[in-house]
């Protein structure tokens, strides 16, 4: 020691706080000349890298394992006699899923979604309508799969929901049926005299129609109007 001093020691940081992934940091310990000194850590989660030892000044170089768990931890590294607390947060429980989103056909659909999560993380999933169903992995803890179903859209309007996957948001836009329609006979012998016939329609639930004739001597006696499947009757004069 210098003039024959007492050693003393003081380090900076005293505290340290670190994310739960893995990281590094040092600590500078400040002393006379002369002063020997060593370095220990209380936790096997805390590695001194360089350091481990001095005389004088120096600096202990140290590393953080990663935090698996969803708890923080705390631990500590003496050097000369003085304690420097690192404190490690837990894992963060955020959720990543694939896809995002899906754009179903009219007729419906099955389809999975994969979930992303920390170990020890739980997750349920909803549906924000009927037609949506979530038919397995309703909850689960860390990674794992959702699957679900989209029912037929028997109308002709874009429909649009959204699953609730572990915080995060899975939207569906399902299309509209195509209305699309045929009628047989599309034709029709008549005689002279009055008489009357039918022509069957034919179309996709939920797609109106409406039948009219286009000469005054031909008249709709029944089906004016409807919905998919249908009959229009007619009747003609002499």
């Amino acid at each position: 020691t210098q003039a024959g001093q007492a050693c003393s020691f003081a380090i900076a940081p005293v505290t340290a706080s670190v994310p739960a992934a893995a990281t590094s940091g040092s600590v500078s310990v400040d002393t006379l000349t002369g002063c020997a000194w060593t370095a220990s850590t209380s936790a096997s989660w805390l590695t001194i890298t360089s350091g481990a030892s001095g005389s004088g000044d120096g600096t202990v170089n140290f590393s953080v394992a990663a935090n698996t768990s969803l708890s923080p931890r705390t631990g500590t590294i003496t050097a000369g006699g003085q304690t420097l607390t690192v404190t490690q947060a837990g894992v963060v429980c955020t959720a990543a899923i694939a896809p995002t989103g899906a754009s179903v056909a009219a007729a419906g659909a099955q389809g999975s979604v994969a979930v992303t999560l920390p170990t020890g993380c739980t997750w349920t999933a909803s549906s924000s309508a009927s037609w949506l169903t979530v038919t397995s992995g309703g909850s689960g803890s860390g990674n794992g799969t959702v699957g679900y179903t989209v029912a037929a859209n028997t109308t002709t309007s874009v429909r649009s929901a959204s699953l609730v996957i572990a915080g995060q948001t899975f939207a569906v836009s399902q299309a509209g049926i195509t209305c699309s329609y045929t009628v047989a006979p599309t034709t029709a012998p008549a005689a002279s005299s009055a008489g009357t016939g039918s022509i069957a329609v034919t179309s996709v639930t939920g797609c109106a129609w409406t039948a009219a004739s286009s000469v005054s001597w031909i008249t709709v006696t029944s089906g004016g109007s409807g919905t998919g499947n249908g009959s229009v009757g007619y009747a003609y004069t002499a």
